[in-house]
């Protein structure tokens, strides 16, 4: 079967047992115990992993701390039967898998059902205001009388009404925060097309909810992916594959993806690549302008060089700001401004020599 690539930038952070601080903050290493023999015996992968416990779980009855050393269980997607099972153990590699239906028609089919309820209701409840305020005015001003009278329909049309808006509004918030969930991306969304479709893990029937652009829900959004991961991920596997899997894929990653072409990759490493980009990005957006400006001056040229200088170099930095960043408008705004205030600031000194 073709390879499937399965890993937007950045994938599932290494996830192990974390270090745990004891009260008197001082911390033991524990070594493997022969406890782990009890283990259920389906195939699993194991990593030594050293874990640090409070000093006070360790201590013997004459105080003394020992050192075990432990194994973190690594389940592999080897482990995992074709099926629902193996796609749920694929989503659970990355967070950017968590993909899945929001059903809105069926919110809005519901929704519009218990609102025409609702609607019969206060017609009813209007009509009855109206026949007592022509035959018996004294029930809509006391309350109490009016419930007095055996079998009163008002009360029980009211104690109707207020069940029906509390899953009426129900479904209302419901609706809302399901529709405040973003869609997935296009690429995080095909990833999981192609494991789907490559390792025929779900019959096509089963399987076309994934194809429901408009209808997708993704759990969780990495807000600082964007395009420019993506493309700078794409073109550094077609360089080498086998070399960005080897720079970018922790040892439990390689683990968890076992024979399965699932391109898991750290998320902090790449992002730690993309973080040195944008460093000399931003250096050289702010130094070259300076260095530029510095020639001119000493050339003595026209001073509508040196603000066409400006104008180009805050126009790039503004659309670096806007395409490689997840920056908000106002904020690109503001980093524009500050930007621009600093190119001026420096031709005005220049002007004043």
């Amino acid at each position: 079967m073709a390879d499937q690539d399965v890993s937007p930038a950045g994938s599932a952070d290494e996830k192990h047992f974390s270090n745990s601080q004891s009260d008197s903050g001082s911390l033991v290493s524990l070594e493997h115990s022969s406890s782990n023999e009890s283990l259920p015996h389906h195939r699993r992968n194991r990593i030594q992993t050293a874990l640090l416990l409070p000093e006070w779980l360790c201590k013997q009855k004459h105080g003394a701390a020992f050192d075990h050393q432990l194994e973190s269980i690594i389940p592999s997607l080897d482990d995992f039967p074709p099926g629902y099972s193996k796609v749920a153990a694929v989503e659970g590699c990355d967070p950017n898998f968590l993909i899945y239906r929001k059903f809105s028609w069926l919110h809005n089919r519901v929704l519009l059902h218990h609102q025409d309820e609702l609607v019969e209701l206060e017609d009813e409840l209007r009509r009855l205001d109206k026949f007592d305020l022509e035959n018996d005015a004294r029930k809509l001003i006391s309350r109490r009388l009016d419930d007095a009278i055996k079998g009163s329909r008002r009360k029980e049309l009211l104690q109707e009404i207020e069940k029906k808006l509390a899953v009426y509004h129900d479904s209302l918030l419901r609706i809302r925060q399901v529709e405040a969930i973003k869609r997935p991306t296009t690429r995080n969304q095909n990833s999981l097309i192609n494991f789907i479709l490559n390792t025929e893990s779900l019959p096509q029937s089963e399987a076309e909810w994934i194809l429901q652009d408009n209808d997708l829900a993704a759990v969780s959004i990495n807000k600082e992916d964007n395009w420019f991961n993506g493309w700078l991920e794409d073109s550094l596997k077609k360089v080498s594959r086998r070399a960005t899997t080897y720079l970018f894929r922790t040892k439990i990653q390689r683990t968890v993806s076992g024979t399965e072409h699932v391109g898991l990759l750290s998320r902090d490493r790449f992002n730690g690549v993309i973080y040195s980009i944008m460093a000399v990005l931003s250096t050289a957006l702010l130094l070259l302008p300076v260095l530029i400006l510095s020639k001119i001056r000493t050339h003595d040229h026209d001073q509508e060089y040196m603000i066409l200088v400006i104008f180009l170099f805050t126009l790039t930095f503004s659309a670096c700001c806007a395409i490689f960043t997840m920056a908000k408008k106002h904020e690109v705004f503001a980093a524009t401004a500050a930007y621009s205030a600093v190119l001026v600031v420096f031709l005005g000194n220049t002007q004043n020599n």
